[in-house]
């Protein structure tokens, strides 16, 4: 797609008007196939882009937005930007020209037939039923393919676009012994197609199905507790608000007054990349035209940096770190984590549960309910107990405690960081925590 006239439709605006403009856009174009129950279901094709325009006068800021991509749009949602402007009661700074990022260009994504998505799910699907033969329905499965743009013009500031394929795989399946049923899943999300290997994520999908049936409580015990990356990831999203630098100056982080501070585990370095090689969130620009970049947000268990767009940057006496994102291009950026994750340690996962009895979690229930701010939750768990004798499923177990405090404790991290979306984690053993049940 040609952006070179919505681009000179802001332009034209700016000068008319005489105000500071921007035109943010996404544009999308994809293909995806979703079977249940061993049948096709949808084949969905799409063509999509969302429009934003910022228009800033005498200091204050005014938002519109359009989903058609023709010049007369764009400066008609600039003209509303320009009125909401008039009514707008925050103020707000102009950006500086900067310097982007050079970055690896993809070649255009040559777009599978839906034979041969059919062809692949199929694979999937055996890949999985070979695993048990409890394995006993599968739910649904999905892949797609998509190939996005991001793109941005402002009329004193940056110029730039950046396109990137990408590609996504789902699963859901139902283990059955007698009576008893079991789900599993798997979802991942990647750049390049060969990073998706749908036999080992659909065979994943139905040994955490199979390896909890017959799953019972015990009575409560004080054991290691393993979080692999699943459960791990689900930690980090609840704790990524805490680095937020709106966050921090509003009081509403833990880590407020702790730059500097040893918080967490020596073992935990925590990074937000905005450069990582194939990251979901990988990008040479965020939502405001900042540069994104590598920001090391803990370092062995040091609180190193927070998170800030220009606006909160400016008002903190901080610069931009990259993490400008629109929830909706209906909406202004707000800050956000790009690829966020904990970098990996040395040892597998059967190196973690070596010597001793230890609690894996695999699924974590009313995790959403655990409070980001003080990081205290309490929730259900079911997971396996490794011990000499053998391994037992476990279900109807609870955890309680604090994020914080856990992620203190942290004794041993995996070499298997894994990312779902934007974040991502390997696996982390804590080396006691209170497994109650019966």
């Amino acid at each position: 797609m040609d952006f070179t006239p919505l681009y000179e439709a802001v332009a034209d605006f700016s000068r008319r008007r005489g105000v500071w403009a921007e035109l943010w856009g996404e544009a999308s174009q994809g293909l995806s196939l979703e079977r249940r129950d061993r049948r096709p279901y949808a084949l969905e094709s799409w063509k999509e882009t969302s429009l934003a325009v910022r228009v800033v006068r005498k200091g204050k800021v005014g938002l519109s937005y359009t989903t058609r991509s023709e010049p007369e749009a764009v400066q008609e949602a600039a003209e509303r930007a320009y009125e909401a402007a008039l009514l707008a009661e925050e103020e707000t700074g102009l950006p500086e020209g900067v310097d982007l990022p050079e970055m690896p260009s993809f070649p255009l994504l040559a777009f599978p037939q839906p034979e041969e998505l059919e062809a692949d799910l199929l694979f999937a699907e055996e890949a999985a039923l070979a695993v048990s033969a409890e394995v006993h329905r599968l739910e649904r499965t999905r892949l797609s393919c998509e190939e996005e743009t991001f793109f941005i013009f402002q009329s004193q500031g940056v110029v730039a676009a950046f396109s990137r394929p990408l590609w996504s795989f789902l699963i859901t399946l139902v283990a059955r012994r007698g009576e008893e049923e079991r789900t599993g899943w798997e979802w991942r999300e990647a750049v390049h197609r060969e990073e998706l290997s749908l036999k080992d994520l659909a065979r994943g999908a139905a040994e955490k199905a199979t390896a909890l049936l017959g799953a019972r409580k015990i009575p409560s015990r004080r054991l290691p507790v393993l979080f692999p990356p699943e459960s791990a990831v689900a930690l980090l999203e609840t704790l990524a608000p805490s680095f937020c630098g709106d966050e921090v100056a509003k009081g509403r982080s833990r880590l407020a007054g702790r730059l500097g501070q040893k918080v967490f585990s020596p073992r935990l370095v925590l990074v937000d990349d905005g450069l990582y090689p194939s990251g979901l969130e990988t990008r040479p620009f965020d939502d405001e035209g900042a540069p994104q970049k590598r920001t090391v947000l803990v370092d062995q268990g040091v609180v190193s940096s927070f998170l800030y767009d220009r606006l909160w940057g400016r008002r903190t006496g901080k610069t931009s770190t990259g993490n400008a994102r629109r929830p909706s291009f209906k909406g202004p950026p707000r800050i956000a984590p790009t690829n966020l994750y904990l970098e990996p340690g040395e040892k597998t996962p059967e190196e973690l549960r070596e010597g001793r009895p230890v609690f894996e979690v695999r699924e974590m229930l009313g995790w959403h309910t655990a409070d980001p701010v003080s990081g205290d939750f309490s929730v259900g768990v079911s997971g396996l107990l490794y011990e000499v004798q053998g391994v037992r499923p476990l279900s109807g177990m609870a955890l309680s405690g604090n994020l914080f405090e856990l992620l203190a404790r942290v004794e041993a991290v995996g070499r298997d960081l894994t990312f779902y979306g934007g974040l991502g984690a390997p696996s982390l053993l804590i080396p006691a925590l209170d497994l109650s049940g019966a």
